[in-house]
């Protein structure tokens, strides 16, 4: 819907014609904020929890490698969304874009809709996770424990 709403306000789709447009998109660019971050599976975002649960159940199984995988898939995908985010709403407004507007506010409501779900659907995960988090936790608190099952695991 972002990128909807960006090629709604200025027409092209080209990142090396951007720049800028947060200043002229606020809400555009906050949602798309919000999104690329729910994407990516940064915390406290709601697609953290299922980047995370991909990763214990990889760790439990024994699969480390699609654990990492897992990790670098959602390191290049920040990497990737973090780029639009730059060329599309940072930087020097690009003088053609003076006259550019908010997109019409069905389009806005929508988008904030969405991001506000993004938002709230992690808030409703964490007490679930709790009994995974808490578990971490000691093994990690156990110190020559977490050395022993990892080194188990690995056998």
């Amino acid at each position: 819907m972002n990128s909807g709403a960006v090629d709604y306000a200025i027409e092209t789709r080209d990142l090396r014609n951007m720049g800028g447009l947060a200043e002229k998109m606020p809400v555009t660019a906050n949602v798309n904020l919000v999104a690329s971050m729910s994407i990516a599976g940064i915390p406290p975002f709601n697609g953290f929890w299922s980047k995370l649960l991909i990763i214990f159940a990889c760790v439990q199984r024994g699969h480390f490698v699609y654990a990492i995988c897992a990790v670098v898939a959602s390191i290049l995908t920040l990497a990737s969304f973090m780029k639009v985010q730059k060329y599309a709403f940072f930087g020097k407004l690009n003088e053609k874009w003076q006259a550019v507007k908010e997109v019409p506010w069905p389009m806005r409501l929508s988008m904030i809709i969405l991001a506000v779900i993004c938002l709230i659907s992690s808030l409703l995960m964490a007490p679930l996770f709790k009994p995974f988090l808490e578990s971490a936790a000691n093994v990690l608190l156990l110190g020559k424990g977490y050395a022993e099952t990892i080194f188990s695991a690995l056998k």
